[in-house]
């Protein structure tokens, strides 16, 4: 009997293989641990930016400008901003566009209303970028 429960445990070994070691569960587990971190680090820096801009509404009622009313979020409210606000005609051509300084203050949040000078008639009006400005590299 137990000849035959050896020939039969060498019948599996040669049928499915030897048992391997665990080494590939060490990496895995050495990779989960730096994968982890990072993928968590990631998703939250890129949902909650730096800068936060949110169009609120747009005001055509000139032809030669158009009203843009926006929030800018800020996580540093002491971070100096240019922000470049756009306006489209019908065919989405670039018919306006102005560079906004926006200085550092104590809120977070601020609620912007600007005017964008036109070449022709607007029918919206966007805020393409804001970056921080480098002061203290000037």
């Amino acid at each position: 009997m137990s000849q035959q429960i050896g020939s039969n445990e060498e019948f599996l070994a040669q049928r499915y293989g030897k048992k391997g070691s665990n080494t590939w569960r060490y990496i895995a587990a050495l990779l989960l641990l730096t994968a982890l971190p990072w993928l968590i680090w990631s998703a939250w820096h890129h949902s909650n930016p730096q800068i936060r801009v949110t169009l609120i509404s747009f005001q055509n009622e000139q032809d030669n400008s158009i009203d843009i009313t926006y929030l800018i979020q800020r996580r540093d409210p002491s971070l100096a901003l240019n922000c470049t606000l756009i306006a489209r005609d019908f065919d989405k051509n670039v018919v306006g566009e102005v560079e906004v300084a926006i200085p550092s203050s104590s809120q977070g949040s601020l609620k912007r209303d600007d005017t964008i000078p036109t070449r022709l008639r607007a029918v919206n009006a966007s805020v393409l970028k804001c970056d921080a400005i480098d002061l203290k590299g000037k």
